[in-house]
């Protein structure tokens, strides 16, 4: 006799938890859960491992919250840190189940004694991209890629580099006025800093923009707790008349983003969601993994810093827009990469 599967309506989904810095409402990380959501929510339910914003992270025992599903996303960000571990996202229960690498990121802090690689770390990371359960890494630029052979050669899973996984996103639609001008601004608060920013710089340039009629839009771009802390941050920012967009709704913030004319940002998704509106992003931070983005695309003139004296230049004339083409490659790329993670959970878990 031949016994009928269930129905795909009455079959029981699997469930991916996630882990990854989640919850306190920084909006790049909160758009990997909307990435997320949108490749893999269709097939499976989701849930987010470390569901505490401190420690002990985790509301449960880990090891019943991993029993409970059938296999773990991992990532996105600046996860794979030379200088330490975090078992938000490398603990070893999670090797108990398939684990899928995808969006990581390595930052390189060159000159910082207390973020300097340490030989014990890479030896950790080793053991975990290792393990016969890690099934997929996917990192998000090539100086990470070679950071992850260097240090710790993963040999049971393929290891691809592609663009930060918010380039497959499917960003809300903006109807942008040809006619305005408008400069984004997006600042930050950043706790590990004794003194604060000094934002003269990027004042300058927002009072004379204003003077040639383009609007001031500043940006704060987090929900949350990060939020909180960047609206209070954005009072050092003193440009009489700027307008201040602060929304807990991430479409809210991505719309306000992909409207403006030209942005200048020290948050690096604010960068990525410009250049996925075709918006030219002045990067204020020139982190590493900014570096490898815009060198992606050809676009190292937008390589700056909060505080450099030539803002002004770069708008005699302003930056142009970013190439179609470039926003085409970039999200064909990103997206292969979450169609191949795709693949590689089903075959691993359905």
């Amino acid at each position: 006799m031949v016994t009928s599967s269930p129905s795909t309506a009455t079959r029981k989904r699997p469930t991916l938890g996630i882990a990854g810095f989640f919850g306190h409402g920084n909006y790049g990380d909160e758009l990997f859960l909307s990435v997320f959501e949108e490749y893999f929510g269709d097939d499976y339910n989701l849930k987010v491992l470390p569901d505490l914003p401190a420690k002990p992270y985790f509301s449960r025992p880990i090891a019943e919250m991993v029993k409970e599903v059938d296999g773990i996303l991992l990532g996105g960000g600046d996860l794979v840190r030379p200088w330490g571990t975090d078992e938000r996202y490398f603990h070893k229960e999670y090797l108990t189940k398939p684990v899928f690498a995808l969006g990581l990121g390595v930052p390189i802090r060159v000159g910082s004694p207390n973020e300097a690689e340490k030989p014990h770390i890479a030896k950790r990371y080793a053991a975990f991209f290792n393990h016969p359960n890690m099934k997929f890494v996917g990192v998000r630029d090539e100086d990470s890629r070679r950071w992850m052979e260097n240090h710790v050669a993963p040999a049971t899973a393929p290891l691809v580099a592609a663009p930060d996984i918010v380039c497959a996103l499917t960003l809300p639609e903006v109807t942008r006025d040809p006619e305005a001008k408008i400069l984004g601004i997006v600042t930050r608060q950043r706790p590990d800093r004794d003194v604060p920013d000094d934002y003269t710089q990027l004042e300058n340039l927002a009072k004379e923009l204003q003077s040639r009629g383009w609007t001031i839009r500043h940006l704060i771009l987090g929900t949350g707790i990060v939020g909180w802390r960047d609206i209070v941050n954005a009072q050092d920012l003193d440009v009489p008349g700027k307008e201040i967009v602060y929304s807990q709704d991430l479409d809210e913030l991505s719309r306000a983003i992909g409207e403006c004319t030209t942005l200048a940002s020290m948050k690096f998704h604010g960068s990525v969601v410009a250049t996925m509106y075709g918006v030219p992003s002045i990067v204020m931070i020139p982190t590493s993994k900014n570096r490898s983005f815009m060198r992606r695309i050809g676009r190292e003139d937008l390589l700056s810093k909060f505080d450099a004296k030539d803002h002004l230049e770069r708008f005699e004339p302003r930056p142009a827009d970013i190439a179609t083409e470039d926003v085409a490659m970039l999200r064909k790329q990103a997206t292969d990469l979450l169609l191949q993670v795709q693949s590689a959970v089903k075959e691993a878990i359905n």
